[in-house]
């Protein structure tokens, strides 16, 4: 396995493990008192979007599930596409989206969350920028 194809390869795990301890981690966090608390605090907030009202606790908890969803959909793809189109090269187009949108999402995980959400949108950002410049020395 070459340069580009392991750094896509590891950059797309990432993506679908980050997904997956993403959902588990929000579905699994111990219910402390301190959290119950917030979390009711939460429950009475409601807003109203297009006659629906919701409360911010099901609004906070469907969004991050959703999150987690789509980065291990986003992850796996690109796994899939790996996986299917062995004897081609990626496209750079695919390259350039999947570098700008970890880019994007590193940056955002380190204006608003902590070390782990950093990590796992950095390696995905190193690895598709690895493979994206790999191929374009392996072209010259």
């Amino acid at each position: 396995m070459n340069l580009k194809t392991k750094s896509f390869n590891i950059a797309s795990w990432s993506l679908a493990f980050g997904g997956l301890f993403h959902s588990f981690s929000d579905l699994l966090s111990p219910k402390t008192t301190e959290r119950i608390e917030i979390m009711n605090q939460m429950k009475a907030l409601t807003s109203h979007i297009l006659d629906t009202e919701f409360n911010m606790l099901s609004f906070f908890q469907g969004f991050s599930l959703m999150m987690g969803l789509l980065t291990f959909a986003y992850g796996t793809i690109n796994v899939m596409l790996l996986k299917s189109y062995k004897d081609i090269e990626i496209p750079n187009n695919i390259l350039i989206l999947n570098t700008l949108v970890t880019l994007v999402c590193l940056i955002l995980s380190i204006q608003y969350f902590f070390i782990i959400p950093i990590v796992l949108t950095g390696i995905p950002f190193l690895g598709y920028l690895t493979a994206l410049i790999a191929k374009k020395r392996s072209k010259t």
